[in-house]
C-alpha cells in the first residue's frame, strides 16, 4: 500500500489535541467527531475544518469532502498536509469562498462498499449518504451538487473520483491528487493480478476478486458520464515521479473524460508520492475549485435552495 507516510508519532499527537482548536488564522478545526452511519452499523469518525463566524448574507458554506490515502487516517490532511493553513490562506486571498472541509476516516477501504464480514463495510454509502446528510443537518451548508466536492490523494484520489462518477447529483466536482487510477484487470494481466492480491487490502474481496475490482473501476464508468445532462467537473494532478503507473493512468482517464464531454483538467508536475507534493498541489486544486462553487445553490439565479437528501 502506498501513502503510509505519516509517522506514528504524528498520528498519536493528533489524538491528544483538543476537540476544537483554532486554525492558524481564521477557521476552526474539530477532531475526533462522529456521525451516525446506518450503512456501517456504527458511527463514522471524521475531522472538520469550518470557517469562522457565519456565512455571508444570502450564502451558505460549500463543503469539500477531503479523503486520505492508505495509512493513519483522517488526521493526515491536518497534521502532514497543512490543510487549515492552506484553507485560511486560500479563503483570505479570495481564491475560494468560506468552505467547510470534512475529512472522514475510511481505513483501507478504498472508499468502496464492501459487504464482506471482515471488510471495512459500506464505506461509499456511509460517506456519500450518511456523512453528507449529517453535515448538511448540522451546518449551514450549500447542500447541492454545485456546493459539494470530493477530493483526495492516492487511494483517496480514486475515492474522490468514484464519488463524483457514482453520485453526480450529489458531487459536482472531483479532485484527484496522485490518485490510484488504473485500467481494469484483464485475465492475461498476471503480474497485475499477483500484485492486486495484496495491494488492495481486501477491499475487493479476500481473496481478491477481479470482477469486483473491475465493477468499481473508473475507466468503464467514464464513458457513461456522457449520458448525463449535468456532469461532474474533474481535476486530476500527478507528480512526474509518482509510482505505479499513476501518471499514465491519470493521463488516460483525463482523455477518456474529455471524450465523454466532461470538463476535465490535468496537470503533471515535478514531485514524488509524498506530502511535499500534496501540500504544494492542494493550493492550485482549491484555486481551480473555489470560483466554481455555488454558495447559494442557484438562489442567486432565482432558484430556491433545496437540501439534497437523496443517495445520489
Amino acid at each position: 500500500m502506498i501513502t503510509r507516510i505519516l509517522s506514528a508519532s504524528l498520528a498519536a499527537a493528533a489524538l491528544v489535541l483538543s476537540a476544537a482548536t483554532p486554525a492558524v488564522s481564521g477557521g476552526v478545526v474539530e477532531r475526533d467527531l462522529k456521525a451516525p452511519s446506518p450503512a456501517l452499523g456504527k458511527p463514522l469518525r471524521y475531522s472538520l475544518y469550518k470557517p469562522a463566524g457565519e456565512p455571508a448574507p444570502g450564502t451558505r458554506w460549500p463543503v469539500l469532502y477531503l479523503l486520505h490515502g492508505g495509512g493513519p487516517g483522517e488526521a493526515d490532511w491536518l497534521d502532514a498536509g497543512g490543510l487549515a493553513t492552506t484553507m485560511d490562506k486560500t479563503i483570505a486571498e479570495g481564491a475560494m469562498p468560506p468552505t467547510v472541509v470534512v475529512m472522514p476516516y475510511a481505513g483501507n477501504s478504498w472508499y468502496v462498499d464492501n459487504p464482506d464480514p471482515q471488510g471495512e463495510g459500506l464505506m461509499e454509502t456511509a460517506i456519500t449518504r450518511d456523512l453528507v446528510n449529517a453535515i448538511d443537518r448540522s451546518l449551514p451548508t450549500a447542500a447541492c451538487r454545485g456546493g459539494r466536492a470530493a477530493a483526495g490523494l492516492s487511494m483517496g484520489g480514486y475515492g474522490a473520483l468514484l464519488f463524483a462518477f457514482d453520485k453526480p447529483r450529489r458531487f459536482g466536482f472531483g479532485v484527484s491528487l496522485s490518485g490510484s487510477l488504473t485500467q481494469p484487470i484483464a485475465p492475461q494481466m498476471t503480474s497485475r493480478l499477483r500484485r492486486a492480491r495484496t495491494f488492495y487490502d481486501g477491499a475487493f474481496g479476500t481473496p481478491f476478486k477481479v470482477s469486483r475490482f473491475n465493477a468499481a473501476n473508473l475507466f468503464p464508468k467514464a464513458p457513461r458520464l456522457a449520458l448525463l445532462r449535468e456532469k461532474p467537473k474533474i481535476y486530476i494532478n500527478a507528480g512526474d515521479h509518482d509510482p505505479g503507473g499513476i501518471v499514465q493512468g491519470s493521463t488516460e482517464l483525463h482523455l477518456a473524460l474529455l471524450r465523454a464531454g466532461v470538463d476535465s483538467k490535468l496537470t503533471i508536475v515535478p514531485g514524488r508520492h509524498e506530502w511535499p507534493l500534496w501540500r504544494r498541489e492542494l493550493g492550485p486544486a482549491l484555486a481551480w475549485l473555489g470560483p466554481q462553487l455555488d454558495t447559494t445553490c442557484g438562489a442567486a439565479d432565482g432558484v430556491a435552495i433545496v437540501k439534497s437528501t437523496t443517495t445520489q
